[in-house]
Protein backbone atom coordinates (compact mmCIF):
# COMPACT_ATOMS: atom_id res chain seq x y z
CA UNK A 1 0.00 0.00 0.00
CA UNK A 2 2.96 2.32 0.89
CA UNK A 3 4.44 1.36 -2.30
CA UNK A 4 1.62 2.79 -4.14
CA UNK A 5 1.13 5.87 -2.17
CA UNK A 6 4.78 6.73 -3.70
CA UNK A 7 4.35 5.66 -6.83
CA UNK A 8 1.38 7.75 -7.12
CA UNK A 9 3.41 10.83 -5.36
CA UNK A 10 6.25 10.64 -7.91
CA UNK A 11 3.86 10.49 -10.76
CA UNK A 12 2.28 14.03 -9.68
CA UNK A 13 5.15 16.00 -8.93
CA UNK A 14 6.17 14.35 -12.33
CA UNK A 15 3.26 15.40 -13.77
CA UNK A 16 2.05 19.00 -12.05
CA UNK A 17 5.40 20.54 -14.03
CA UNK A 18 3.96 19.80 -17.17
CA UNK A 19 0.57 21.33 -16.95
CA UNK A 20 1.83 24.41 -18.55
CA UNK A 21 0.87 28.40 -17.52
CA UNK A 22 -2.71 29.08 -17.10
CA UNK A 23 -2.68 32.55 -16.53
CA UNK A 24 -0.15 33.69 -19.18
CA UNK A 25 0.28 36.46 -21.48
CA UNK A 26 2.01 36.75 -24.71
CA UNK A 27 4.08 39.50 -25.30
CA UNK A 28 1.62 40.33 -28.12
CA UNK A 29 -1.68 40.29 -26.21
CA UNK A 30 -0.14 43.66 -24.35
CA UNK A 31 0.12 47.03 -25.18
CA UNK A 32 3.09 48.41 -22.97
CA UNK A 33 2.24 52.23 -22.09
CA UNK A 34 5.16 54.20 -21.77
CA UNK A 35 2.99 57.50 -21.30
CA UNK A 36 0.51 58.86 -19.99
CA UNK A 37 -1.38 62.47 -19.99
CA UNK A 38 -4.53 63.48 -17.93
CA UNK A 39 -6.87 66.62 -18.99
CA UNK A 40 -9.96 68.27 -17.94
CA UNK A 41 -12.84 68.86 -20.34
CA UNK A 42 -15.59 71.48 -20.02
CA UNK A 43 -18.31 69.19 -18.87
CA UNK A 44 -15.71 68.04 -15.88
CA UNK A 45 -14.95 64.65 -17.78
CA UNK A 46 -11.02 63.20 -17.95
CA UNK A 47 -9.80 63.05 -20.91
CA UNK A 48 -6.75 60.44 -20.76
CA UNK A 49 -4.51 59.40 -22.90
CA UNK A 50 -1.64 57.08 -23.38
CA UNK A 51 1.10 56.06 -25.60
CA UNK A 52 2.75 52.92 -26.38
CA UNK A 53 5.60 52.04 -28.63
CA UNK A 54 5.00 49.67 -32.23
CA UNK A 55 8.50 47.80 -31.81
CA UNK A 56 7.89 46.87 -35.07
CA UNK A 57 8.45 50.15 -36.54
CA UNK A 58 11.15 51.43 -34.29
CA UNK A 59 14.42 51.26 -36.21
CA UNK A 60 15.57 48.35 -39.05
CA UNK A 61 15.65 49.50 -42.85
CA UNK A 62 13.32 52.53 -43.39
CA UNK A 63 13.08 54.22 -39.70
CA UNK A 64 13.77 58.13 -40.23
CA UNK A 65 14.99 58.61 -36.43
CA UNK A 66 13.18 59.64 -33.98
CA UNK A 67 9.11 60.23 -33.40
CA UNK A 68 9.13 60.97 -37.15
CA UNK A 69 7.90 57.60 -38.29
CA UNK A 70 9.04 55.00 -40.32
CA UNK A 71 8.29 54.31 -43.60
CA UNK A 72 5.48 51.84 -41.90
CA UNK A 73 4.50 54.82 -40.08
CA UNK A 74 4.79 56.09 -36.77
CA UNK A 75 6.68 54.88 -33.89
CA UNK A 76 3.75 54.84 -31.62
CA UNK A 77 0.22 54.83 -31.07
CA UNK A 78 -1.25 57.02 -29.28
CA UNK A 79 -5.36 57.39 -28.49
CA UNK A 80 -7.49 58.75 -25.24
CA UNK A 81 -10.27 57.66 -23.52
CA UNK A 82 -13.06 60.18 -21.80
CA UNK A 83 -14.65 59.29 -18.40
CA UNK A 84 -15.90 60.79 -14.77
CA UNK A 85 -12.94 59.64 -13.40
CA UNK A 86 -9.74 58.37 -14.84
CA UNK A 87 -10.53 54.67 -14.88
CA UNK A 88 -13.49 54.98 -16.64
CA UNK A 89 -11.61 56.97 -18.86
CA UNK A 90 -9.26 53.72 -19.40
CA UNK A 91 -12.22 51.56 -20.02
CA UNK A 92 -12.86 53.77 -22.60
CA UNK A 93 -9.84 53.63 -24.13
CA UNK A 94 -9.47 50.07 -23.62
CA UNK A 95 -13.25 49.20 -25.75
CA UNK A 96 -11.24 49.48 -29.01
CA UNK A 97 -7.86 48.22 -28.21
CA UNK A 98 -6.87 44.31 -29.74
CA UNK A 99 -4.05 44.50 -26.95
CA UNK A 100 -4.41 44.47 -22.73
CA UNK A 101 -3.03 48.30 -21.77
CA UNK A 102 0.09 47.55 -19.84
CA UNK A 103 0.81 50.23 -17.44
CA UNK A 104 4.10 48.96 -15.13
CA UNK A 105 6.32 50.11 -17.48
CA UNK A 106 5.09 54.08 -17.27
CA UNK A 107 7.97 56.27 -17.35
CA UNK A 108 6.09 59.60 -17.33
CA UNK A 109 3.03 61.03 -16.31
CA UNK A 110 1.89 64.32 -18.22
CA UNK A 111 -1.01 66.67 -16.00
CA UNK A 112 -2.77 69.67 -17.70
CA UNK A 113 -3.26 72.91 -16.41
CA UNK A 114 -7.03 73.12 -16.10
CA UNK A 115 -7.07 69.82 -14.49
CA UNK A 116 -4.08 70.66 -12.15
CA UNK A 117 -6.08 74.15 -11.15
CA UNK A 118 -8.68 71.91 -9.68
CA UNK A 119 -6.73 69.45 -7.89
CA UNK A 120 -4.27 66.20 -8.73
CA UNK A 121 -5.74 64.58 -5.30
CA UNK A 122 -8.02 62.36 -7.70
CA UNK A 123 -4.93 61.82 -9.83
CA UNK A 124 -2.80 60.71 -7.15
CA UNK A 125 -5.33 57.87 -6.03
CA UNK A 126 -5.07 56.23 -9.30
CA UNK A 127 -1.38 56.51 -10.26
CA UNK A 128 -0.55 54.90 -6.84
CA UNK A 129 -3.52 52.22 -5.95
CA UNK A 130 -2.60 49.57 -7.96
CA UNK A 131 0.04 47.11 -7.82
CA UNK A 132 1.58 48.10 -11.27
CA UNK A 133 1.85 51.85 -9.87
CA UNK A 134 5.97 53.09 -10.41
CA UNK A 135 6.77 55.76 -7.63
CA UNK A 136 9.56 56.74 -9.88
CA UNK A 137 7.19 58.01 -12.62
CA UNK A 138 8.04 61.47 -13.40
CA UNK A 139 5.57 63.35 -12.90
CA UNK A 140 4.88 66.89 -14.71
CA UNK A 141 2.43 69.84 -15.74
CA UNK A 142 1.31 71.55 -18.64
CA UNK A 143 0.71 74.89 -20.05
CA UNK A 144 -2.55 73.83 -21.94
CA UNK A 145 -3.58 70.44 -22.60
CA UNK A 146 -1.04 67.67 -21.91
CA UNK A 147 -2.20 65.56 -24.61
CA UNK A 148 -0.34 68.00 -26.95
CA UNK A 149 2.99 67.52 -25.01
CA UNK A 150 2.44 63.69 -25.30
CA UNK A 151 1.61 63.92 -29.28
CA UNK A 152 4.78 65.82 -30.07
CA UNK A 153 7.32 64.49 -32.19
CA UNK A 154 11.21 64.74 -31.00
CA UNK A 155 13.89 64.41 -33.39
CA UNK A 156 16.23 62.79 -31.36
CA UNK A 157 13.82 60.22 -29.83
CA UNK A 158 11.48 57.76 -31.47
CA UNK A 159 9.06 58.35 -28.23
CA UNK A 160 7.92 61.54 -26.59
CA UNK A 161 7.50 60.09 -22.89
CA UNK A 162 11.69 59.34 -23.68
CA UNK A 163 12.38 62.47 -24.54
CA UNK A 164 10.57 64.25 -21.69
CA UNK A 165 11.64 61.38 -19.42
CA UNK A 166 15.54 62.43 -20.62
CA UNK A 167 14.76 66.06 -20.75
CA UNK A 168 13.81 65.50 -16.95
CA UNK A 169 16.42 63.50 -15.78
CA UNK A 170 18.90 66.00 -16.78
CA UNK A 171 17.65 68.87 -14.39
CA UNK A 172 13.91 68.95 -13.15
CA UNK A 173 13.57 65.09 -12.01
CA UNK A 174 10.67 64.90 -9.93
CA UNK A 175 8.94 61.71 -9.21
CA UNK A 176 5.59 60.37 -8.19
CA UNK A 177 7.37 59.64 -4.90
CA UNK A 178 8.63 63.44 -4.25
CA UNK A 179 5.73 64.73 -5.12
CA UNK A 180 3.65 62.32 -2.11
CA UNK A 181 5.93 63.19 -0.19
CA UNK A 182 6.09 66.98 -0.08
CA UNK A 183 2.20 66.89 -0.36
CA UNK A 184 2.19 64.48 2.44
CA UNK A 185 4.65 66.55 4.81
CA UNK A 186 2.56 68.78 7.50
CA UNK A 187 4.06 71.98 6.51
CA UNK A 188 4.92 71.28 3.09
CA UNK A 189 3.74 72.49 -0.43
CA UNK A 190 5.04 70.41 -3.44
CA UNK A 191 6.32 71.73 -6.82
CA UNK A 192 6.54 70.12 -10.27
CA UNK A 193 8.02 71.00 -13.48
CA UNK A 194 6.23 72.44 -16.25
CA UNK A 195 6.51 71.27 -19.79
CA UNK A 196 5.89 73.66 -22.80
CA UNK A 197 5.91 73.11 -26.87
CA UNK A 198 8.51 75.44 -28.60
CA UNK A 199 9.24 75.35 -32.26
CA UNK A 200 12.79 74.59 -33.22
CA UNK A 201 14.99 76.47 -35.25
CA UNK A 202 16.07 75.05 -38.70
CA UNK A 203 16.18 76.74 -41.97
CA UNK A 204 14.65 73.90 -43.36
CA UNK A 205 11.40 74.55 -43.05
CA UNK A 206 9.90 70.87 -42.95
CA UNK A 207 12.48 70.22 -40.09
CA UNK A 208 10.71 72.86 -37.97
CA UNK A 209 8.24 71.17 -35.55
CA UNK A 210 7.04 71.61 -31.90
CA UNK A 211 9.53 70.16 -29.05
CA UNK A 212 9.00 70.01 -25.64
CA UNK A 213 11.42 72.02 -23.30
CA UNK A 214 11.26 72.94 -19.33
CA UNK A 215 11.37 76.03 -18.31
CA UNK A 216 9.56 76.96 -15.80
CA UNK A 217 7.78 75.45 -12.28
CA UNK A 218 4.42 74.57 -11.04
CA UNK A 219 4.07 76.27 -7.96
CA UNK A 220 1.39 74.15 -5.52
CA UNK A 221 -0.51 74.62 -2.55
CA UNK A 222 -1.79 71.42 -1.17
CA UNK A 223 -2.71 69.73 -4.65
CA UNK A 224 -4.51 72.73 -6.25
CA UNK A 225 -1.73 74.72 -8.74
CA UNK A 226 -0.92 78.56 -7.56
CA UNK A 227 1.34 79.74 -10.48
CA UNK A 228 3.89 78.79 -12.75
CA UNK A 229 7.24 80.90 -12.15
CA UNK A 230 9.64 83.16 -14.81
CA UNK A 231 13.02 82.80 -15.55
CA UNK A 232 14.38 84.01 -12.55
CA UNK A 233 12.03 82.55 -9.97
CA UNK A 234 12.93 78.99 -11.57
CA UNK A 235 16.54 79.84 -11.29
CA UNK A 236 15.91 80.32 -7.58
CA UNK A 237 14.01 77.41 -6.66
CA UNK A 238 17.05 75.30 -8.49
CA UNK A 239 19.69 77.16 -6.15
CA UNK A 240 17.38 76.15 -3.73
CA UNK A 241 16.84 72.56 -4.22
CA UNK A 242 20.60 72.24 -5.07
CA UNK A 243 20.35 71.52 -8.53
CA UNK A 244 22.30 74.45 -10.68
CA UNK A 245 25.40 71.70 -10.07
CA UNK A 246 26.89 70.78 -13.82
CA UNK A 247 24.94 73.81 -15.71
CA UNK A 248 26.02 77.04 -17.31
CA UNK A 249 25.24 80.57 -15.30
CA UNK A 250 25.45 83.82 -16.58
CA UNK A 251 25.80 87.39 -15.36
CA UNK A 252 25.91 90.69 -17.00
CA UNK A 253 28.84 92.59 -15.70
CA UNK A 254 28.67 95.52 -18.14
CA UNK A 255 25.73 96.86 -20.00
CA UNK A 256 26.45 93.98 -23.31
CA UNK A 257 29.11 92.05 -21.38
CA UNK A 258 28.61 89.19 -19.93
CA UNK A 259 30.63 86.60 -18.06
CA UNK A 260 28.94 82.59 -18.04
CA UNK A 261 30.21 80.12 -15.41
CA UNK A 262 29.73 76.19 -15.09
CA UNK A 263 28.72 75.49 -11.86
CA UNK A 264 30.86 72.48 -10.98
CA UNK A 265 29.88 71.74 -7.29
CA UNK A 266 26.25 73.15 -5.31
CA UNK A 267 24.86 72.34 -1.93
CA UNK A 268 22.21 74.63 -0.06
CA UNK A 269 21.25 73.67 3.26
CA UNK A 270 17.87 75.69 5.24
CA UNK A 271 18.88 76.21 8.65
CA UNK A 272 16.78 77.65 11.56
CA UNK A 273 17.05 79.44 14.60
CA UNK A 274 14.53 80.90 17.54
CA UNK A 275 14.42 84.69 17.77
CA UNK A 276 11.62 86.22 20.40
CA UNK A 277 9.35 83.31 19.73
CA UNK A 278 9.80 83.39 15.92
CA UNK A 279 11.51 81.42 13.66
CA UNK A 280 14.00 83.02 11.17
CA UNK A 281 15.65 80.96 8.37
CA UNK A 282 18.64 80.70 6.52
CA UNK A 283 19.35 79.38 3.52
CA UNK A 284 23.68 78.47 3.56
CA UNK A 285 24.39 78.23 -0.18
CA UNK A 286 28.03 76.73 -1.60
CA UNK A 287 28.94 76.58 -4.75
CA UNK A 288 32.39 76.26 -6.89
CA UNK A 289 32.03 77.27 -10.91
CA UNK A 290 34.74 77.50 -13.34
CA UNK A 291 34.68 80.80 -15.94
CA UNK A 292 33.37 79.52 -19.07
CA UNK A 293 33.58 82.76 -21.20
CA UNK A 294 34.07 86.15 -20.71
CA UNK A 295 33.33 89.19 -23.09
CA UNK A 296 34.61 92.07 -20.66
CA UNK A 297 38.40 93.39 -20.95
CA UNK A 298 39.01 92.12 -17.12
CA UNK A 299 42.49 90.58 -16.04
CA UNK A 300 41.00 87.72 -13.76
CA UNK A 301 44.28 87.67 -12.28
CA UNK A 302 44.06 91.02 -10.34
CA UNK A 303 42.11 89.95 -7.02
CA UNK A 304 40.01 93.05 -6.50
CA UNK A 305 38.34 92.23 -10.17
CA UNK A 306 38.13 88.77 -8.82
CA UNK A 307 35.85 89.91 -5.83
CA UNK A 308 34.25 92.37 -7.98
CA UNK A 309 32.88 89.53 -10.27
CA UNK A 310 32.18 86.70 -7.47
CA UNK A 311 30.16 89.92 -5.56
CA UNK A 312 28.08 90.43 -8.75
CA UNK A 313 27.54 86.80 -9.42
CA UNK A 314 26.25 86.57 -5.78
CA UNK A 315 23.74 89.28 -5.93
CA UNK A 316 22.28 87.92 -8.79
CA UNK A 317 21.56 84.87 -6.91
CA UNK A 318 20.17 86.44 -3.74
CA UNK A 319 18.02 88.02 -6.48
CA UNK A 320 16.44 85.25 -7.63
CA UNK A 321 15.85 83.51 -4.43
CA UNK A 322 14.33 86.31 -2.98
CA UNK A 323 11.66 86.53 -6.17
CA UNK A 324 10.47 83.01 -5.48
CA UNK A 325 10.73 83.50 -1.73
CA UNK A 326 8.28 86.84 -1.88
CA UNK A 327 6.00 85.42 -4.25
CA UNK A 328 5.15 82.52 -2.32
CA UNK A 329 5.30 83.73 0.89
CA UNK A 330 3.06 86.35 -0.28
CA UNK A 331 0.24 83.92 -1.14
CA UNK A 332 0.51 81.40 2.26
CA UNK A 333 2.47 78.79 0.39
CA UNK A 334 5.59 76.96 1.80
CA UNK A 335 6.90 75.92 -1.26
CA UNK A 336 10.52 74.95 0.80
CA UNK A 337 9.16 73.30 3.53
CA UNK A 338 9.20 76.03 6.41
CA UNK A 339 6.44 74.19 8.69
CA UNK A 340 7.91 71.02 8.11
CA UNK A 341 11.53 71.87 9.45
CA UNK A 342 9.83 73.46 12.49
CA UNK A 343 7.30 70.93 12.89
CA UNK A 344 10.76 68.32 12.90
CA UNK A 345 12.89 70.66 15.40
CA UNK A 346 10.53 72.77 17.29
CA UNK A 347 7.60 70.08 17.23
CA UNK A 348 6.29 71.85 21.09
CA UNK A 349 6.43 75.54 19.47
CA UNK A 350 4.86 74.22 16.48
CA UNK A 351 2.17 72.43 17.94
CA UNK A 352 1.37 75.61 20.46
CA UNK A 353 1.94 79.15 18.24
CA UNK A 354 1.93 77.90 14.85
CA UNK A 355 0.34 74.67 13.52
CA UNK A 356 -3.77 76.47 13.08
CA UNK A 357 -2.28 79.63 11.66
CA UNK A 358 0.89 78.73 9.81
CA UNK A 359 -0.38 80.06 6.22
CA UNK A 360 -1.30 83.33 7.37
CA UNK A 361 2.34 83.51 9.18
CA UNK A 362 3.97 82.50 6.10
CA UNK A 363 4.13 86.42 5.12
CA UNK A 364 5.66 87.46 7.84
CA UNK A 365 8.45 84.72 8.03
CA UNK A 366 12.19 85.96 8.15
CA UNK A 367 14.73 84.36 6.20
CA UNK A 368 18.49 85.14 5.14
CA UNK A 369 20.57 83.96 2.45
CA UNK A 370 24.27 83.31 2.81
CA UNK A 371 26.50 82.52 -0.08
CA UNK A 372 29.74 80.90 -0.30
CA UNK A 373 31.12 81.18 -3.65
CA UNK A 374 34.30 80.22 -5.36
CA UNK A 375 35.94 80.59 -8.94
CA UNK A 376 38.37 78.19 -9.30
CA UNK A 377 39.52 77.68 -12.32
CA UNK A 378 39.43 81.28 -14.74
CA UNK A 379 40.55 79.25 -18.37
CA UNK A 380 44.24 79.64 -19.94
CA UNK A 381 43.59 83.41 -20.85
CA UNK A 382 43.65 85.75 -18.07
CA UNK A 383 41.81 88.51 -20.54
CA UNK A 384 39.59 88.38 -23.11
CA UNK A 385 41.41 87.85 -26.73
CA UNK A 386 42.99 90.72 -28.44
CA UNK A 387 42.91 93.03 -24.99
CA UNK A 388 46.15 93.25 -24.42
CA UNK A 389 48.50 93.50 -21.13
Amino acid sequence: MRGKIKVILCLLVIIFPLLGCWDRLEINDIAIVTGTSFDLLDDKQYKVAIQAPLPGEMGGAGSHGGGGGTSGGATYYLDAGIGHNVRQANEDLQKRMSRQLMFGHRRVSIIGEDLAKEGIRKILDVLTRTREARLRTQLFITEGNAIDILSSQPQLENLSAEAIREIGVAGYELTLRDFLLDYQKEGDDPLLPVLTLKENISPDPELVSNQVEISKMAIFKEDKLQFFTDEDQTSGIQWILGRKHGQSYTIEYDEGAHISFRIVEQTCDIKHSIKNGKPVYTFQIKLISNLLENETDLNLEETQVYDEINEKLKNKIVKEIEAIMDETLSKGIDTFGFGSLLHRKERKLWNDEFKESWREQLENIEYEININSKIVLTGLVTEGIGIGE
